[in-house]
């Protein structure tokens, strides 16, 4: 996901993530292995989001639903990610917009397509080739094909306004500070208005579905995690040594959030479930702070884990971490078929015997399990590789005669060079 240079992009796993080796820059170890745990989390969140109908006394219900919410930072990570990584590569070089729109199309807008495709064949099911067609246009305009779908829409967003971005980075950098504290207290409003306000607002009738349909799809809506990501990859080295040297703050940072978050969701319940839809809500104002703290965790935990492997020189370790790394993206895309079907096959016949939270976890551990497997698959297969956002891999067969090819000419070349200065001389001679 190379190994002299960092992830030019870090959603889930977009293609190329890695900066050509002309750019001379450290690979980030941390982003493989923030990029996995986070993928490995939405597969979390969306299996027990799926498996609500196990248990469904109040009190389970509950207890599922502070988990699932524990689960939301899943989608700022990958924006803080995404904006740190495209930063961190692109930052003070020579930037060409085309260039650029086209590898993202490539790697991102490409399999996005594909995907959606393959959902709406899965989900819809259309019974003629018009509702096939429209179904499809309708899937990757709106990222509805499925649930997990609509984040790569939202990153598509940011694809366009980068150039942008990058463009303001140095006068944003100037005030850093002041940066964040604006930026961060924008995305508290924002949140606010549209957990507490817009509900209560009457929409026309006529901008009610593009308010329904793109509110958690629109790249403003979190513009702090991105301006955080960008403003971060200004000062890593820096960031890196703080964190290090600071890691109870940075636990106490992740278990502070996470303590008012549900403390915040159980205020919000009661004692019903009626408002328990607004409580599990990703849009609302304390998923902001909530947010920050786990982001500040879980890069202090990459770092952690990227540092004892470097002081070891497990280099097989480092390698697998790599391989996750790069499959994450395609766990991302693929896993709602898994949980899918293990629902459909493996829950009715054991759940009269196991507990649901021990089906929950064997669904999920099998869904990751196979989500990857099936990745690193496509990831090894020319043509398909395209699928998961990566150029297809050049055949071991072709290598191989390639590397003879060259060593052959190699070779030759000299001893053409040598007959080819030998011949005049000899014409000259008498």
């Amino acid at each position: 996901m190379q190994t002299i240079s960092a992830p030019d992009n870090a959603m889930p796993q977009p293609p190329q993530s890695h900066a050509v080796a002309r750019d001379r820059k450290p690979h980030l170890r941390q982003i493989d292995r923030l990029r996995i745990i986070t993928a490995l989390s939405v597969v979390a969140v969306h299996v027990l989001g799926n498996s609500t109908f196990l248990d469904k006394g109040f009190g389970a219900q509950v207890a599922q639903a502070m988990f699932i919410t524990s689960f939301h930072f899943t989608r700022e990570v990958f924006m803080f990610l995404t904006a740190l990584a495209l930063t961190y590569v692109y930052y003070g070089k020579p930037f060409a917009t085309g260039h650029f729109w086209k590898r993202r199309a490539l790697g991102v807008l490409l399999p996005y397509s594909v995907w959606s495709v393959i959902y709406v064949l899965a989900n819809v099911r259309p019974t003629s080739i018009g509702a096939f067609l429209g179904s499809s246009a309708l899937a990757i305009l709106t990222g509805d094909a499925s649930y997990q779908l609509y984040y790569i829409l939202l990153t598509l967003e940011f694809y366009i306004i980068f150039p942008v971005v990058l463009r303001a980075l140095p006068l944003l950098a100037r005030r850093i500070k002041t940066t964040l504290i604006i930026s961060f207290t924008l995305e508290v409003l924002i949140l606010f208005f549209i957990h507490d306000i817009l509900p209560n607002i009457a929409v026309p009738s006529s901008a009610s579905f593009l308010v329904s349909q793109f509110t958690d799809r629109f790249v403003l809506v979190y513009q702090f995690y991105f301006v955080l990501g960008a403003l971060t990859a200004l000062h890593l080295p820096e960031i890196k040594a703080f964190m290090l040297r600071h890691g109870p703050w940075m636990i106490a940072a992740g278990v502070v959030a996470l303590v008012g978050l549900e403390i915040n969701f159980l205020v919000q319940v009661g004692p019903s479930s009626g408002a328990m839809s607004r409580a599990v809500a990703v849009l609302q104002p304390m998923m902001a702070p909530y947010s920050l703290g786990a982001i500040a965790f879980l890069y202090w935990l990459a770092l952690v884990l990227a540092q004892r492997v470097e002081q070891r020189k497990a280099l097989r370790t480092e390698r697998v971490w790599h391989q996750l790394s790069d499959a994450a993206f395609g766990v991302y895309l693929v896993h709602p078929l898994f949980i899918g079907a293990f629902m459909w096959i493996i829950v009715p016949p054991v759940r009269a015997y196991l507990p649901a939270g021990l089906i929950i976890f064997i669904v999920w551990a099998m869904t990751a399990f196979c989500s990857v497997a099936s990745t690193v698959l496509l990831l090894r297969t020319p043509v398909l590789s395209r699928l998961v956002g990566r150029p297809a891999p050049t055949p071991r067969w072709l290598a191989r005669w390639r590397a003879w090819r060259q060593q052959r000419t190699s070779l030759t070349r000299p001893r053409l060079a040598q007959v080819g200065a030998a011949g005049p001389a000899q014409e000259r001679e008498p």
